[in-house]
Order: C-alpha cells, then sequence, then structure tokens
C-alpha cells in the first residue's frame, strides 16, 4: 500500500471512530431521529432508483477524472456524494 493511500485510509478510519464516538454519545431521541432520517433517505434513494443511479454514475466518472494519486480530491467528491444522497438541514454528527 503507498503512502498516500494509508494516509487516506488512516483519515477515514478516524472519521468512521468519531462518528461512532459521536452517535453513541448522543441522547436516545436524537439516535432515533438520526436513524429515522437514514431510513427516510434511503427509502427515498431506493424509490427514485434511476434518478439514483444516474448521479452515483455522475459522481463515478468525477472520482475516475481525478488524479489516480490525489486522494484529497477523491474524499471531496466521495464528501459531496454522501453530503447529496443523506444530507439535511440538521447535522446529526457535528
Amino acid at each position: 500500500m503507498e503512502n498516500s493511500n494509508k494516509i487516506a485510509a488512516l483519515i477515514l478510519g478516524a472519521a468512521a471512530g468519531v462518528a461512532l464516538v459521536r452517535y453513541f454519545n448522543m441522547p436516545k431521541e436524537e439516535r432515533e431521529e438520526f436513524c429515522a432520517h437514514i431510513k427516510n433517505k434511503t427509502s427515498q434513494l431506493l424509490d427514485n432508483a434511476e434518478e439514483s443511479v444516474e448521479k452515483i454514475e455522475h459522481f463515478m466518472s468525477e472520482l475516475k477524472s481525478t488524479d489516480k494519486e490525489d486522494w484529497v480530491d477523491k474524499l471531496m467528491v466521495i464528501k459531496k456524494m454522501v453530503k447529496d444522497f443523506y444530507g439535511s438541514q440538521k447535522h446529526f454528527l457535528l
């Protein structure tokens, strides 16, 4: 594994760890609200499957167009994709 890939894996692992800690430190009602939000957004993605596939294809082409070694740009594209699919006015884990 190259150094840039190791750094990217470390950053993603740390982000996942922080998200888990934040999630389990939420009050129960807020966790339930967060889970309901994720379920609703996923349901919308499945209901609008054609549109979702088009969006995914767009983001994948954007990922492919970034330089192979430029993992920061790749992370930004992934962040945009997740925000587009699951974003809301309320920031649950921030």
